[in-house]
């Protein structure tokens, strides 16, 4: 095992990020898509590997709190995206299509706190948009709640046409970009 100092990894991510610094390309919305459902595929399938062993636990203990669940689900989703963002500024989804993270201001790679704020901010958008799609499909959508909750996927999109840099709500807020890497 080798150890590196702080000047040894700022020097290699220095290597990494400097191609993608000279040649970086906006992604636009079609690829960026495509990498999300990859990456909600793996994220899924983590969550059906994880609930193996919890439901093989509420057979014999009992029946677990929904909110504990539903929190095991949030970690297992931050885990996979922040831990991903913040290390090599892609995930497993992204790497197909060359997509990187950097940050708006410097190119680095995101901080872990531009991280979970991006996060968070994607999350309330698909979470919203999964609430717009249900109400359409039962048909309540007569109701100001849906109109106000399918105001931030419209938002985030509207963004990222209007934006000079193709920037999606959650990127804004969070200060970063999306780029590819040249072949």
């Amino acid at each position: 095992m080798v150890l590196t100092t702080d000047k040894q990894t700022d020097d290699q991510t220095s290597q990494i990020l400097e191609p993608v610094r000279q040649q970086a390309v906006l992604a636009g919305f079609t690829v960026r898509a495509i990498a999300a459902l990859y990456d909600l595929g793996i994220v899924f399938a983590l969550c059906f590997l994880i609930f193996i062993p919890v439901t093989a636990v509420e057979q014999s203990l009992g029946v677990m709190p929904e909110w504990i669940k539903g929190m095991l689900v949030l970690t297992v989703f931050w885990a996979y995206f922040v831990g991903f963002w913040s290390r090599s500024g892609e995930t497993t989804g992204m790497r197909p299509w060359r997509l990187v993270l950097v940050m708006a201001d410097n190119g680095d790679f995101p901080s872990l706190s531009a991280c979970t704020i991006r996060f968070a901010v994607l999350l309330a958008t698909w979470l919203a948009a999964v609430f717009v799609l249900l109400s359409m499909l039962t048909g309540k959508t007569q109701n100001t709640t849906y109109a106000t909750v399918a105001l931030l996927p419209f938002i985030s999109l509207a963004c990222l046409a209007l934006s000079k840099r193709q920037q999606a709500l959650h990127d804004l807020a969070a200060g970063i970009l999306v780029v590819r890497r040249a072949k």
